[in-house]
């Protein structure tokens, strides 16, 4: 508990030291180095947040959806380091560049900086015994983050590190002892969170500057990372190593596990400053990136201007009238939805994608989408907070068939398809983006892509051959394939979107197969059994199980989560109510899997948590199972599992979110829940109801509009919606719309202790898809 204490004092202690450049008088015009305005905020906003548990995030600095993500890290190995760094570690092994946000799967890490004093060393060393190497022990007493910051003291070598970055660049300030003694950095471009090593290289440039490369293969496919680092000091002489042996001859060494050790004036008195910029292109890429995007900034000037960056974000969305834990939880979870996807693009424009080197023309490129988990909530949130972020983010995917002549990813991590998870969710990112008003994003274009990749089959590197051909040919995925029944309906949810899209543009031969294929989602539905069923090649049910067994179900459902997967018609929730008896069959439905335990037998998925009955909300599939019971008129027992879902899986400590945080979906969640309504199916331009924590929501809209949300007499006890108001008018549908949203509308919750069993009943109120 003290350390939490001490942590969260430090964290303030950053922020009022960051504040220093901020006038004091908001009025009044700043200097570019000047954050403008207020960080009340900002201040809220933890990156350590996330790092404990199985959240998997890294408390490291990084500028809203940059390329850097300049982070200490600490394993390589076990599920709970993807990102490098976990709360319960007690030594670092260095600070490298790019990290993983709350993915379940690792890689990155790359190009990795460690001072150091004295007596030097070839290797890290083991985690388990850092007097063996170059690692240095640290607490979290004298450790800090806040948005695009991170300090630290090294507690063996008595180095305080500083790390911040903007989109390109990533910068560090070393304070050495000032007592006169060896002062170095080992560059280890060796270093990999996740992956193999081919070969790397290093090259001494000039008295302060190092090149080198890294080739490797992992999570992000077979890739190049290039760097150059510029250092404020004078380098007095380069050891290179292997891990093993000395090699002092020479400015260069080549070798598949080059290192250098960097060693500067003895009697150094002023802090040492890096510069290091990657790319994936070329080392003039790397140079190129550094002398643009770091230019002659210093780190504080670097630094100061990230903080402004995440200042104006956390500005977007203002909130009023809940606890300190609430806005901490809130603000964090802002922060978490604006670090992927990564700009992935030399100054010049090239990039890397689908092996080949491409240049962007009319677009920014991006990479790490992890479109399965956000297309579900993070990027209907981008869509309206950051329309021209995410139509660069649409486009890049686009352009993988339109420039590259490949199909759109699966997950792309640094332009190269693991297509890890299944069905095509880049189409229903798209459509959702088009609809919800996403400027230059060429229509045509996104649906030449889309049609391409429906008929394409992958095959998913975590769940077997996607089974979009037998799909096509029989309406499902047959049994044997595995995750079948979730790929039928997860692909179903895309060919509405493919088949609306065509229908916009007039293409009615397509819209007509589309609108069809979106049906497949009934052929797996078992009446008999009320559950979607895998189903044999023959057109045969699977022969029942029991549904006790995790070894029985993760054949046929993603993570084995048939609960989720038994409510995921998002565009058809009509018919899916109809099929399982009609609405009050369908409440009885949701109230057994809100109400009934488990009682499993055998080993879980490590992603199936967060139960509340069936619900498991670590698993994103079932994300959107609260505000069902909207659909059946029943929205007080939504109003109080939403909270239920906040109140429970939801902390401002470093385990403080159920699973992982997947680039932004998990926090997405409760930032919509927490604001009152959810999008249910993106693509539909509707959000539905639920019960908001805040007293007031500002948000402060892309068109100088201000939408606003509040909540009369909400509490920890008021949960339950009486009534409410949509621009002071009587107001009974239980859903907004985008419309709505980007109108600035004023949206009135009128809260109570007890349900209003009448609010919403009368099936005009219901949302319709």
């Amino acid at each position: 508990m003290q350390k939490n204490i001490s942590r969260v004092r430090s964290f303030f202690a950053t922020f009022v030291m960051v504040s220093m450049f901020v006038s004091c008088d908001s009025t009044k015009t700043t200097n570019s180095d000047e954050v403008v305005e207020s960080m009340s905020n900002y201040k809220y906003m933890d990156p350590f947040i996330g790092t404990g548990g199985h959240v998997h995030t890294f408390p490291g600095a990084t500028f809203p959806f940059g390329m850097i993500q300049l982070s200490p890290d600490a394993d390589t190995k076990g599920w709970d380091w993807c990102a490098g760094y976990h709360y319960s570690d007690t030594n670092i092994k260095g600070f490298s560049h790019n990290h993983l946000s709350g993915t379940g799967w690792s890689d990155l890490g790359d190009i990795l900086l460690m001072p150091g004093t004295n007596d030097y060393y070839l290797s890290a060393g083991p985690k388990t015994d850092p007097d063996k190497g170059w690692r240095s022990r640290f607490s979290h007493e004298k450790e800090s983050a806040s948005p695009g910051y991170y300090e630290v003291d090294l507690l063996d070598s008595h180095v305080k590190v500083a790390l911040t970055a903007n989109q390109r660049v990533g910068f560090h300030k070393y304070t050495f002892p000032k007592t006169k003694g060896k002062k170095w950095v080992v560059i280890d471009p060796t270093n990999k969170i996740f992956g193999k090593v081919f070969s790397t290289s290093l090259k001494k440039v000039d008295k302060n500057t190092m090149q080198g490369l890294c080739h490797s293969t992992g999570w992000g496919g077979d890739r190049n990372v290039y760097f150059e680092a510029w250092f404020s000091e004078s380098i007095k002489k380069v050891i290179f190593t292997d891990g093993k042996r000395e090699i002092k001859e020479g400015d260069h060494f080549d070798d598949p596990n080059a290192r250098a050790i960097v060693f500067f004036d003895e009697t150094l008195r002023k802090p040492l400053e890096v510069k290091v910029a990657l790319s994936g292109v070329s080392q003039a890429g790397a140079s190129n990136n550094l002398l643009v995007g770091g230019g002659q900034l210093s780190f504080d000037e670097a630094k100061s201007k990230t903080v402004k960056e995440w200042h104006d974000i956390s500005r977007v969305i203002e909130v009023e009238g809940c606890s300190l834990n609430q806005k901490r939880i809130f603000y964090t979870a802002i922060y978490h939805n604006f670090i992927a996807p990564n700009l992935w693009m030399d100054v010049d424009g090239s990039y890397v994608a689908v092996g080949k080197t491409l240049q962007a023309n009319g677009f920014v490129n991006y990479s790490t989408f992890s479109t399965w988990d956000t297309f579900r909530a993070t990027f209907p949130l981008l869509s309206l907070i950051r329309p021209k972020d995410v139509s660069n983010m649409a486009n890049s995917l686009i352009s993988r068939y339109r420039d590259a002549k490949d199909h759109m990813p699966l997950w792309e991590l640094l332009g190269y398809d693991n297509t890890c998870m299944i069905g095509n969710p880049a189409v229903i990112f798209i459509f959702d983006a088009i609809q919800q008003g996403v400027p230059n994003i060429d229509k045509e274009q996104a649906l030449e892509a889309m049609v391409d990749l429906a008929t394409h089959d992958k095959i998913s590197s975590s769940d077997g051959v996607g089974g979009i051909d037998l799909y096509i040919k029989k309406g499902y995925v047959p049994s044997n394939i595995p995750a079948n029944v979730s790929k039928t309906l997860e692909y179903a949810y895309a060919d509405w979107c493919i088949a609306k899209l065509a229908d916009e543009l007039g293409k009615e031969d397509i819209a007509s197969t589309y609108y069809k294929r979106a049906q497949n989602y009934r052929n797996n539905y078992n009446k008999e059994l009320n559950h979607f069923w895998p189903k044999n090649s023959d057109g045969s049910w699977f022969p029942e199980f029991k549904l006790n067994s995790w070894a029985k179900l993760k054949p046929h459902y993603i993570s084995g989560n048939i609960w989720a997967y038994d409510y995921f018609v998002p565009h058809d929730m009509k018919g899916l109510i109809n099929l399982k008896g009609g609405s009050k069959a369908f409440e009885e439905d949701l109230d057994h899997l809100f109400n009934t335990p488990l009682n499993m037998e055998g080993d879980q998925h490590v992603d199936i948590s967060g139960f509340i009955g069936g619900y498991a909300h670590g698993d994103e599939p079932g994300h959107a199972n609260a505000y069902l019971y909207n659909y059946v008129g029943a929205s007080y027992k939504t109003q109080k599992y939403v909270r239920q879902i906040m109140d429970e899986m939801y902390k401002d400590t470093p385990d403080g979110m159920i699973n992982n945080e997947d680039c932004g979906q998990m926090s997405a969640w409760y930032i919509f829940s927490s604001m009152g309504f959810y999008p249910v199916t993106p693509g539909s331009n509707r959000y539905i109801l639920g019960s908001p924590i805040f007293d007031r929501v500002k948000w402060n809209l892309p068109n100088g509009k201000h939408f606003e949300v509040i909540a009369h007499n909400q509490s920890n006890e008021s949960i339950y919606v009486d009534h409410v108001l949509l621009n002071g008018k009587p107001y009974d549908k239980l859903y907004i719309t985008t419309k709505d949203i980007l109108s600035g509308a004023k949206l009135e919750f009128f809260m109570s202790k007890t349900p209003n069993v009448e609010f919403g009943k009368e099936p005009t109120s219901w949302p319709q898809n």
